[in-house]
């Protein structure tokens, strides 16, 4: 059986890897790493995560649609 992926594994790979940077500096964004590791699901996160993602992940708000935050869209992979 195929392992579920994670919020995590599904991330873009720009997204992902300024996410991991972040994680080497700054306890929050690592925290934010294990919680993205923890879900499943998009709808699992919380507006607080949302924002650190955007912070974290090196995304502008300005530059995503409403898609984007109610679907994740152009940040994981679907």
């Amino acid at each position: 059986m195929a392992k579920t992926k994670t919020i995590y594994d599904k991330l873009q790979p720009e997204v992902k890897s300024a996410l991991q940077g972040s994680a080497r500096k700054y306890d929050s964004a690592k925290r934010l790493k294990y919680t993205l590791m923890s879900k499943t699901m998009w709808y699992e996160l919380t507006i607080d995560d949302m924002r650190e993602l955007l912070s974290y992940g090196n995304l502008n708000s300005w530059e995503l649609d409403s898609y984007s935050f109610m679907y994740g869209d152009n940040i994981i992979k679907k």
